[in-house]
Formats: C-alpha cells, structure tokens, sequence
C-alpha cells in the first residue's frame, strides 16, 4: 500500500514537471539549434582563416567572423535566459516531489522512532480514538512496516491481545504495553530475542507468561498493578536484571527465581506472599528488594545474610507488625502536637513543593515560620507499604539528637486526609545566611544503574561537604537503628545538602521514609543482621561521594590520609565487616575529622585522635 502511494504521487508530479518545460523547450529548442549551427560556422571561417593571405583581408576576415561569433553567443544566452524559468519551476516542483512523498512515508509507516513516537500519547482509559490507534498499529504490524524498530510504545492503545505476527519484530529491545487489556501473550514472542525491557503496567495478566522465561536477553520485566495470582516455574527468564511484580496477588514464588543469579532490584510490595523460597539464597548479586506489604510471617537468615544486599523494604507484614506497633505507640506518645489544618496556611491553590507515590509536599506556615507540609492520599498504602509506617518513623526521626534527618514538628489530620508538619528546607537561591540553600545530593537511578543513584559529569564535591555529609548521615543511621527503625532507602536521592561557601560551612539530612520499618533491637543477632543490610547502603554512599572530590584536594597528603581512612570505612561497611557496636565510634572519628577541618588544624596529630576514636577501621578487611 505505501509504495503504490507514493508511486501515483511520483507519477503526478512527473507529469506536472513535463507540463512545466515541455512548451518552453519547443518553442525555443530550434533558436538554440540555429544558435549552435551559426556557431559552428563561424568556428570553422576561424580556422580557415588562418591560411597564408594579404593582411588586410585576414582583418578584415576576422572582424566579420568575430561580430558573427558575439552575434551567435548572445542568441545562446537568449535561448538560455528563456530556459531558466521553466528550469528553476522543475526544481521547485522536485522539491514538492521530495515533501511530499516523505509526509505520505511518514504518515503511512513507523518504522523508526519519530514514527513510533506518533503512536504514543497520554495514557487514557479506552476510548474510540484508543480503538483507532490499536487498529492501525495491527495494520501497520501485519504490513511489515514495524520490522525495523528496537523502541515500540503501544501504552494505552486498548489492546486485548497480541496477534502471531508480533514475533516479527526481531529487533525489539524495548517495548512499553502498559495500561492495555492483555491477558496473555503469543507464542511467538518467544522470537524476540532481541528484547531488553519490557513493561506491561496496568494490564490484566493473571499469570506471568511462560514465553517470557525464553527470551535470551531479558534484562528488565514489569508486571507492576496486574491481576497476578501465579508466576510459572519457566516464566522468568535466567538473564532478569531487574523484576517488578508490584500490587497483585502474587501467593508463592517459583524456585526458579533463584536460577536469576544476575538480579539486582525485586519489587515484591504489595502482594500476598506468606514466604519467600530458599532458592532465593542464590541470589548473590540482589542489592534492592522491596517486599513491604505482604503476609510474610518472618524474614530469613538468608535472605538477610546476601552479600550485596543494601536496600531492604519490609513494613507492613506479620513479621513487622509488632515493632510497628511498639514504634507507634513511642510516636505517639512523642512530644509531638497535633494540629488542626487550617493553621498551617496552605493555599493549595499554588503547586506543591514535590509529589510523590504516597502524597504531596505544600509550602505552609505554622507559629510564624515557614514549613513543609506533607499530605498523605486517602489510599491505604504505598509503594513500599502504609502511609501510617512512614509517618510512624518520621515521627521517631524527629524525636532523636541527630541534625541529620529532616524534623517532623507537628502531626495534622483533615477528613480522610492526615500527615506531617516539617521543617522547611529552602531549596531555592538563598536571600540570607539564616535561609541557606538546600540543594539535592543525587538524582534516582536510571534504566542502566539500576541501582545505583545518578550524579552530574561535572558534580564534586569539597572535603568539608564529604565530611559534612558523611558525619551527618551517619549519626543519623546510628540514632535511628537504637529506635528499631530501618530506613531502608539511604541514597542521595533523599539527602538534601548545603553546598560549602564563604562563611557557611556544609550539612546534610535524611529524608523519604516511604521505606521504613521496624525490628526489635532486643533481639540482637537480627539488629545485627538488619544494621549491617543498612550500612552496606551507607557504604556506597561514602564510595560515590569519595568519587567525586574536588580535584585540587587530592594533591594535600592530609587530605589523602584521611579519604584512606573514609574508604576503608566504606569497605568494611559494604562488606558487613562494621558491627553496630563499632560503627558508632566510626562516626565519632569522622566527626572528629570534620571539626579539625573547619578549624583548618588537619596534620599528623588530628589523624592520631582520630585513628584513636575507631583503630578498627584500619584493620585488614576480608
């Protein structure tokens, strides 16, 4: 259909071309004929004129032979002036061909990305102009004209299934079918070998599909919000990076799971597990795990004991649910005020400050200062569990010493909405030195980190802000795990600094509780295992930030001695060799670091106090 298409535009324009020149060229064709004839001639008089005559004849000879030569190249040039118009139409008119023929191209197909780009659109529930889209994305799948593409968005397009001829798209990587009606998908998707990232967000699939667990290359899968009740023993493919299996009703596992020995992040939030298998255990490279709202009754050894993992989301199952009481009521009866909403000064007519999966962040006012006021959706849960758990443990972070955690100041309820009253952290250009600027320390993962948090190429960081930061978070970890709280999201994404300058001197806060829960700190040997899950996060944080420092400080052999000591540090957190008996002497020694720093007094006896305050550091680690 496309080429027949454009072969009747060519074809009109051929002859619109012909219709342009054609009259010009036989009116004028026989003057530029005679012009060449005369041209010819007076060529030929030229060279016989050479032969041996009287002078006088030869100039005169010659002068008539020149005034025909100018005679004859003006009636060329006249031929040529008549052709230019008739000329300079046809261009204009292959330029229309040329325009034409790709408007119809890229109308008719959607072979590469701008083409796929036109199939795309605001998610929306099903409607005619969704049926239409769906339509003409199969006309244009069966065609042939979609074999080409590696980037397919066919989100919201109303689709209830997927014919055979998908399989032909052998150079797929990445394909986003959310928010459609799919309950299964062909076989020949096991063609796809091509095939990187595949979202089905939002769709009704009751059952991971078994084709899936074929595909060679399958590095990241998203089931998130489906209808799921069961994932088949040969769903998963062995080269998952990156699963999201968020909000079903997922029961049991399979125990290939534990065959994904690539996997990194897990999303399990949200279902109905009771237990995770010990398959499992062979996940050795599982950094993130997110399984907050389920029925799991406790939270094995193992899984606790996995060598990489650093971000643990638990809240809002059996085997938390008594710490969370507890924490509940400590939060409580924290000498935290209730306020009524019509205090706080929102006008909520003015876009809020952030937004995220549990609620929106508003600008307020309350007792004559500024304030961050956090309005939780009417929802009963998160991404990662109950609003009630985040504002347990925001609570309980507003109750500690540490200056390093953002300060809940005051509790509100509204109807069905509730939520907290903070501190207000000015993040834009700072007016005075009582309202520094904040500023965010990191941007989330991406697609290719997974997970690990993003930085700019061009973002470093001073030795004060390191340890600023450093000290800060750390003194923040150690006061909330004596409360039984786990964060369980240390990034840079939900840290907020203050840069160095003149006459301010750098610091930082923890923010975003969405993943917290609770344990019992009694209960040692789990405290222990749970805390050093936690530092392992802490650990990266101190090996990104060592990364990034100022290039001009790695010059100073203080300086060096000291990020020798941070990145030892670093290592024996990542590595689960930093107890939670010692590392609160760790934080003490960078605390110590940190005051001789601003004091400018960092030399061979700074480093003696310090090396004092936690000798272990520099112990060889495994």
């Amino acid at each position: 259909m496309l080429d027949a298409d454009v072969a009747v535009v060519v074809a009109a324009m051929r002859r619109a071309i012909a219709r342009c020149i054609a009259p010009s060229l036989d009116a004028r064709a026989g003057a530029a004929a005679r012009a060449s004839v005369d041209m010819s001639r007076v060529e030929r008089r030229e060279s016989r004129s050479v032969e041996p005559q009287c002078a006088s004849r030869v100039s005169a000879s010659s002068s008539r032979a020149h005034a025909r030569t100018l005679s004859s190249r003006a009636r060329i040039r006249g031929a040529r002036r008549h052709l230019r118009r008739p000329i300079a139409l046809a261009v204009v008119v292959a330029v229309a061909v040329v325009v034409v023929v790709a408007r119809v191209v890229r109308s008719r197909s959607v072979v590469d990305s701008d083409r796929v780009a036109t199939m795309t659109r605001d998610v929306a529930p099903a409607t005619a102009a969704d049926d239409d889209a769906a339509a003409r994305f199969i006309r244009e799948l069966e065609s042939g004209a979609l074999d080409g593409v590696t980037t397919l968005d066919i989100a919201g397009f109303g689709l209830e299934s997927l014919p055979e001829s998908f399989g032909r798209l052998s150079r797929l990587e990445t394909l986003n079918a959310a928010k459609n009606k799919l309950t299964s998908l062909p076989a020949s998707f096991a063609k796809l070998t091509n095939l990187r990232t595949a979202f089905f967000l939002g769709n009704a699939f009751e059952e991971v599909p078994e084709v899936l667990g074929e595909l060679p290359n399958l590095f990241m899968l998203s089931f998130k919000s489906n209808a799921l009740r069961a994932v088949p023993e040969r769903s998963l493919a062995p080269t998952l990076v990156w699963l999201i299996l968020t909000d079903n009703k997922i029961e049991h596992l399979p125990v290939s799971i534990g065959k994904c020995v690539g996997m990194r992040k897990l999303m399990l939030a949200g279902n109905a597990l009771t237990a995770l298998p010990h398959s499992m255990g062979e996940l050795v490279n599982l950094e993130l795990i997110r399984v907050a709202d389920n029925q799991l009754k406790t939270f094995p050894n193992w899984l606790l004991k996995l060598q990489k993992l650093a971000w643990l989301a638990a809240a809002a199952n059996p085997a938390t649910d008594e710490s969370a009481s507890r924490a509940k009521s400590q939060a409580d009866a924290a000498n935290v005020p209730v306020v009524d909403w019509l205090e706080l000064g929102v006008d909520e007519n003015v876009p809020p400050l952030g937004r995220g999966a549990s609620g929106a962040v508003y600008e307020g006012a309350w007792n004559g200062k500024k304030v961050a006021v956090k309005v939780y959706s009417s929802a009963a849960k998160t991404s990662d569990g109950r609003p009630e758990d985040e504002m347990t443990a925001s609570v309980l972070a507003g109750t500690t010493e540490s200056s390093g955690v953002i300060k809940t100041i005051a509790r509100f309820t509204r109807g069905d909405s509730r939520g907290l009253v903070m501190e207000y952290l000015h993040q834009g250009p700072s007016s005075s030195a009582d309202e520094p600027q904040w500023k965010n320390l990191a941007d989330p993962p991406s697609f290719s980190t997974v997970t690990r948090d993003v930085y700019g190429t061009d973002v470093r960081f001073t030795v004060k802000e390191i340890l600023a930061i450093a000290h800060d978070i750390g003194g923040a970890l150690v006061d909330l795990h004596r409360r039984g709280v786990n964060h369980g999201d240390v990034y840079g994404h939900n840290i907020l600094y203050v840069p160095e300058s003149p006459g301010v001197n750098p610091r930082a806060k923890l923010g975003d509780f969405g993943a917290s829960f609770f344990y019992d700190v009694d209960h040692e040997a789990r405290a222990d295992l749970i805390f050093a899950t936690e530092l392992k996060a802490y650990g990266h944080l101190l090996t990104e930030l060592g990364c990034r420092l100022t290039p001009s400080a790695r010059n100073d052999q203080d300086v060096v001695a000291m990020f020798d000591f941070l990145r030892k540090l670093a290592s024996k957190c990542i590595d689960g060799q930093c107890s939670r008996a010692l590392f609160p002497s760790a934080i003490n020694a960078l605390g110590e670091y940190r005051r001789v720093v601003v004091e400018n007094a960092l030399d061979v006896d700074a480093h003696a106090r310090v090396l004092a305050l936690a000798p272990f550091v520099l112990l060889t680690h495994r």
